[in-house]
């Protein structure tokens, strides 16, 4: 490989996948599978995934927001930060992130701004619509979504900042009387927020107001495109992001041998991302498939589940998401595609989970062992000042 690509930092992912036996690919799952046990053997294995993540040399570990499945144990990933934060004092840590639309944005300000004062200034976020089942746990209505979101970020950002009490009107949220304690630690603005770049208007939106961006699973070339959208609009709001304001997560498998590499990571992610809901009734998928279009801006001209008259039609759709090649192989190879991410995304930051426990969770001892081999062979590599 030519010397020609900075330091990338590598951020570790930590899924929580529940560790009992598998109850299929259903969704949402039913409490009644779910045994205490198992849930403590899952998060104590999990946060010796994170140990063995940080003795590798992975710059930072992340949490994310899920609900109603074994396939992530994080309904609230705020507690699990405090939990890793704590533990881990001198590193860096994520919540990547938060489900905004369908949370209280003071509160989630709130939280926050405890947690970043427990963590000493080592905390960065992220503000995202989620996934479409999430539209299914506490309720909203999906034509919303990015407008929520935004919305949702803007009062974050102003919870963060501003010195005295406040009101918020909003077209989505109305607040009589705002006044964060404690206050941020991380002054004056607060934990970097990141937010999703998938979208095109989200990469507009990051960079018109100073945001972070990530990409999620996409394939790289698209992703570039949006990464030129969001330097645009930063460049049009005065100021320059550089490559460590880009992340770009994927699923990471590495292996001395290329074979054993793929066959440990298809035994647990036949199907990948999108057999997650297969198991779920005709009518949930259905359901899921309205709340993804509507996402996406489909159908805008249908009345809402709330009641609300009809819109007028949004413009049409992006095409649907191509997903790139996950981090699998030998370190060399996995280097490889690390390094050509970074290159076509223009990305500082790469955030890996182990795995894509699809059909079960990988077992900690075989998670513990990837990890080892990623500390010795790929994490020296991207911490260099050129690969």
């Amino acid at each position: 490989m030519s010397s020609i690509l900075g330091r990338v930092k590598l951020e570790f992912f930590q899924t929580f996948a529940y560790q009992g036996p598998d109850h299929g690919s259903t969704w949402p799952a039913p409490p009644q599978a779910c045994d205490p046990g198992w849930t403590a053997a899952t998060y104590a294995g999990g946060l010796d995934e994170c140990a063995a993540a940080v003795d590798a040399g992975f710059d930072a570990l992340t949490f994310a927001e899920h609900h109603y499945s074994p396939k992530q144990l994080t309904p609230n990933p705020v507690l699990l930060a405090a939990v890793a934060g704590q533990r881990f004092g001198s590193t860096d840590i994520g919540v990547f992130g938060t489900d905004l639309p369908i949370n209280n944005p003071v509160r989630i300000a709130e939280e926050y701004a405890m947690l970043d004062n427990l963590l000493g200034g080592r905390l960065r976020v992220a503000m995202l619509r989620g996934t479409p089942n999430e539209y299914f746990t506490y309720f909203d209505n999906p034509w919303e979504a990015r407008e929520r979101v935004e919305e949702g970020t803007l009062l974050i950002k102003a919870c963060w900042a501003e010195p005295e009490p406040f009101g918020w009107e909003g077209r989505y949220y109305r607040f009589r009387n705002i006044a964060v304690w404690p206050k941020v630690c991380q002054q004056p603005h607060g934990p970097r927020i990141l937010f999703s770049a998938n979208s095109a208007d989200g990469a507009v939106f990051a960079g018109t107001h100073g945001l972070d961006i990530g990409f999620s699973y996409m394939e790289p070339e698209r992703c570039a495109a949006h990464v030129t959208l969001y330097r645009e609009a930063a460049a049009a709001a005065g100021w320059e992001p550089t490559a460590d304001n880009i992340q770009y997560r994927h699923a990471l498998w590495v292996d001395e041998s290329e074979e054993r590499a793929w066959a440990s990571f298809g035994r647990y992610a036949e199907g990948g991302l999108f057999a997650l809901f297969a198991g779920a009734s005709d009518d949930t998928r259905m359901a899921l498939g309205k709340v993804g279009m509507a996402m996406a801006g489909l159908g805008r001209g249908a009345p809402d589940s709330s009641g609300l008259a009809p819109r007028e039609p949004g413009a049409p759709p992006p095409p649907p998401m191509t997903v790139g090649p996950p981090f699998v192989g030998t370190p060399d190879r996995v280097l490889a595609q690390m390094r050509a991410v970074a290159e076509v995304v223009g990305a500082g930051r790469i955030e890996v989970h182990a795995g894509f426990p699809v059909t079960g969770a990988i077992p900690t001892a075989d998670t513990l062992a990837m990890l080892t081999l990623a500390g010795r062979e790929l994490t020296p590599v991207a911490h260099a000042e050129s690969w």
